[in-house]
This record gives C-alpha cells, structure tokens and sequence, in this order.
C-alpha cells in the first residue's frame, strides 16, 4: 500500500484494451490525460488473434508494424473533438524506416494529430532478473492546436525547442518516406547484390575453394569472390561458383553437380512460389544482380557505434550478395557524399532498424537523399577529400573496415581524412560547418518537401499537357 496506495476510488477495468471501445471504461470528456506503456510486440513475433486485435483496433491499419502501433491508432480514434493530452513509451520502431508512413501519416493527416513533444531513442532497462533491455522512444501528442506550448525535443541530456516535430522524431516538415524506384536526384542508381537462396552450397570458404581448385583446376574461371555485408565490413574473404556459363561437362562434375542437387532440393521445399520456380535452374544464384564496372558497396546492415558507415570500392571480380548495396558508375564525388556527415544524418534519421544497427535501403534511405548542387570548384574539392579517406586506408591493408570505423580504433588521419570530407560536402550544400547533426536533418527534410513537391507540379504539367492532346486533335478535325 505504501508503494501503491489504491483506494477504494481506483477505477480499474480488466479486458482487451484493443478491442473494447474505451468510452465503456470512462467517457473521453472526463479525461485531460492519457499515459501508458502500451506492449511491444514486432510484427513477426505478434500471434494471429495479435494481428487481429490491431485489425479491430483499425481496420486500415497497415501490415507489418508493431503492436503497440494499436494503442495510438484506439487513442487518435478516441480524442477527436477532444483536448485529451496523450504520451506512451513506445518501442522506438514507430519512428523509423517504413513505420513512420505506417503510424503517423494516419495519425497526422487522418486523425489530425501533432507530436507535441518527443523523447528519442534511449536504452531503457528494468529491475526484473531477465529483462532484456530495449530501446525506446517517449512520444506526446494531442488534436492538432489543442496545446499553444512550444514543442520540445528531448536528444540524450539536450532539450530543443522545435518549430514542429514529425514522425521521425525530428524537428521538420511533416513529411513521410516512402519507397521510391528511382532517385530523386541525377545520380547512378543503386541496387542490391545477388540473391544466392542456395542454403549455402554455392558458397565457399578459403579452405572449400582450395581443396576443389586442386581436385579441379578447370573451375578457376567460375569460383569468384564472394561478399554479404558481413565478409565486406570484416574483410573476410568467402567465394562462390558461379555457374552463369558453365558447360554441362563443368555442371557434371560430381563435386559441383552435389552442390546443385543440394540447392535445387533446398529451394524445392521452400514456401514461396518463386523459390520453388527457381529449383529448376539450381546451378544459378536465385537473383543475379552482377555488376559491370567497378562500384562502390555499401553494407545493409552496420552497427550503430559507428559514425560513418564503412563503403568502399569494389571490382567487377566481386559477386556482391544480398546484403550488399552497390552502385555501379560511381565517381570519387559520389563517394564523397555518400560517406559524408550529412548523408549519414539522413541514413539515421529515415533508415529502418535491426534492433538499435542501421539498416540501410537503396529505395527509402538512397532514392530520397537530396543531393546537393555544387559548382565545379566544390565538386572537385569532395572528389579530392574522398580520394583523400581511400589513401588513408591504403595504410592499414591489414586492418578489416570492422577496426579502421570503431569509435575506439579508427586511426586518427582516418578521422581527420573524414571530417575534411564532411566540411567539403557541408560547403556544397550551403551548410554552416556549426551545424549538429539535428539541424541538419532538419534541413534536409525541407530539401526534401521542396524536391518532391517540385516534382509533383512537373507530373501534374505533364497530365495536363497529355489531356489537352485529344482536345487539340478534336478541335481541328470539329473547326465549328
């Protein structure tokens, strides 16, 4: 009672907070507030009546979002005409990659909600002997102009007063990522690496590889290098056959044609239509994305201790797999934005995660990143600092990408090679070199709103230049 004093005035009611309609448990016009933390539950580990308790809680709830979405989409629904003040620990999923589509474009254009202030993401433990710890973020949010205070971001210990918080627990627009196929600025596109779905036997360690070059010389022209983001941060060399055009007396070999049956038999069982499709061409990776000139590669997943995500260039001998992003025809200056401070910025503030790690995406994080438009002067400048990073790490050939981007290990004229390259990017932009990282996010969402909305008119100018054709045709052949 000391620790919790109920009293006989405690109103407590047990049952399906998702599936009750809450003006049951108490009228909303006798609340001011709302506070809770709701379960966290990710979409793939969420049981089917789970999935269909956020169903119940909104019809149009989009998939593969976490379960605590349920509770903020029940309270949008409760507070409409309302000035119900609401917050909720949350995981902090809701505000990252395709989530904050999922969760506050209905929240802030449907419900007509604003965030009004935000804690981002910390490590939040508790005293339970098991608990495991998890990240969270604090979200407080009412009907939009309900509250005239001035809205607050909470980053670590600072407290930043924001002109306006958006989905993505940033100060700016209320703008929302969504997959796009190509960039929205002129730059090379990029694309994920091969596919193998091959349960490991087109793969190859140092050891395999030796062991079937010196049974089978002949195989030298198809056992190539093999990189997933993993190998490449480690610089851990794997190999692969690669099969693309191998002639029958190749496949026939009893060391290879194993290997084949073994991946045909893997895919055969699989419970995706295409996989099973796939069974019958066995001696090919599932997907072939190779590439034709050299490219610079990219990890899908890296570790979030890290303040630049490793990418180097890699040549055309490499099969770059599926958790490689590579992009083909990629000059020193695209390179030097792509590593930059201020492309990292953006990766940290749209990209999905895995667990707190960056997980990176050519068509949210890459084809959205507004690049900048530099003159002659400052695009050679980056070109220089970029060529600049690689010459440093030319000096440490025995140190994997893993020790040279440790916060604890990165050799110091490696980080000074990088902060040269950041001020030259920060140059091109227009950038202040004062700039932090969360004004600068800010800057890139209104980049980012200014280039789709201009976007947006053009498609609009065409469609209408498209429907005024007939029009013209009929006018001629109708002159009266």
């Amino acid at each position: 009672m000391d620790f919790l004093p109920l009293k006989s005035a405690a109103h407590i009611v047990e049952g399906n907070a998702l599936r009750m309609p809450w003006d049951d448990v108490i009228p909303a016009e006798k609340l001011n507030y709302i506070m809770g933390n709701p379960p966290f539950l990710g979409y793939q580990y969420q049981t089917k009546e789970q999935k269909e308790d956020l169903k119940v809680a909104y019809p149009e709830i989009a998939s593969s979002i976490d379960y605590v979405s349920g509770w903020y989409f029940k309270t949008a629904q409760y507070v409409q005409g309302t000035k119900i003040l609401s917050a909720f620990v949350s995981t902090n999923s809701i505000s990252q990659g395709e989530s904050v589509v999922n969760v506050w474009r209905p929240m802030i254009e449907k419900f007509g909600l604003e965030i009004l202030f935000a804690h981002n993401t910390f490590k939040w433990t508790n005293d339970a002997n098991d608990a495991a710890a998890v990240h969270v973020v604090i979200v407080g949010f009412a009907p939009r102009g309900v509250a005239q205070k001035e809205k607050v971001l909470f980053i670590g210990d600072e407290k930043k007063v924001a002109e306006n918080i958006n989905g993505y627990l940033a100060d700016g627009p209320d703008v929302f990522i969504e997959r796009r196929t190509k960039p929205l600025s002129a730059v090379p596109m990029m694309h994920r690496g091969c596919q193998p779905t091959d349960d490991g036997n087109l793969i190859l360690s140092e050891t395999e590889r030796a062991d079937l070059l010196k049974k089978h010389p002949e195989l030298a022209e198809f056992i190539r290098p093999f990189m997933m983001g993993k190998d490449f941060i480690a610089r851990k060399p794997r190999y692969c056959l690669w099969l693309v055009e191998a002639k029958p007396k190749v496949l026939g070999l009893s060391e290879v044609s194993s290997r084949i049956e073994r991946v045909r038999e893997f895919r055969a069982q699989s419970t995706k239509a295409s996989t099973r499709a796939k069974a019958e061409f066995a001696s090919l990776f599932d997907e072939i994305q190779d590439c034709v000139t050299d490219f610079v590669a990219m990890p899908k997943v890296s570790s979030e201790n890290r303040r630049y995500v490793p990418m180097e260039y890699l040549n055309t001998s490499v099969v770059p797999g599926d958790k490689l992003y590579c992009v083909e025809n990629a000059t020193k200056y695209h390179l030097g934005v792509l590593t930059s401070s201020v492309h990292m910025a953006w990766m940290r503030a749209v990209a999905g995660r895995l667990e707190m790690r960056y997980s990176y995406s050519n068509t949210i994080v890459y084809n959205n990143f507004v690049w900048p438009a530099p003159t002659e002067v400052q695009r050679k400048k980056i070109e220089q600092t970029a060529q600049a990073i690689l010459d440093v790490r030319a000096k440490y050939p025995d140190s994997s990408l893993a020790d040279l981007y440790d916060v604890n290990t990165m050799p110091p004229e490696l980080l000074k090679a990088h902060k040269a390259n950041d001020r030259a990017v920060m140059a091109a932009y227009g950038f202040k070199l004062s700039m932090t990282e969360p004004e600068i996010v800010a800057e890139l969402f209104k980049l980012y709103r200014a280039r789709t909305d201009e976007i947006a008119a053009e498609e609009a100018k065409q469609k209408e230049a498209e429907a005024a054709k007939p029009r013209k045709r009929r006018a001629k052949e109708n002159p009266e």
